[in-house]
């Protein structure tokens, strides 16, 4: 099958275009999360230190007993998932590498 000249020119490799599109998946850390990265990139004691102190609360929770109420249980799921997320996100401020600053075609000193 032939296809036209200007056709062949127009289209894209289907890489450009997933890297055109990802970016915009991407998951950024808030200027918060990366101050807390300085501290805990490389500090191993001190994330470990954070993940059980969280893990311990999530256990805590599970040993209470479940409330008859639907709206309670609710909540108490809500702050378990809450919880959970802060783990997760922790993981991955720890484990995200260290945004390097836009090459302006300078050398560093």
């Amino acid at each position: 099958m032939s296809m036209p000249r200007g056709v062949r020119a127009a289209t894209q490799k289907i890489t450009d275009v997933l890297g055109d599109f990802l970016p915009k998946f991407r998951d950024r850390l808030t200027p918060d999360e990366q101050d807390l990265g300085i501290y805990l990139r490389g500090n191993k004691e001190l994330y470990e230190a954070l993940t059980k102190v969280i893990q311990f609360r999530i256990e805590g929770r599970a040993k209470v007993p479940e409330p008859s109420d639907p709206l309670m249980c609710k909540s108490m799921l809500a702050r378990d998932r809450e919880l959970q997320t802060l783990l997760s996100r922790l993981e991955y401020v720890y484990r995200s590498p260290v945004l390097q600053p836009a090459d302006d075609g300078e050398q560093p000193a």
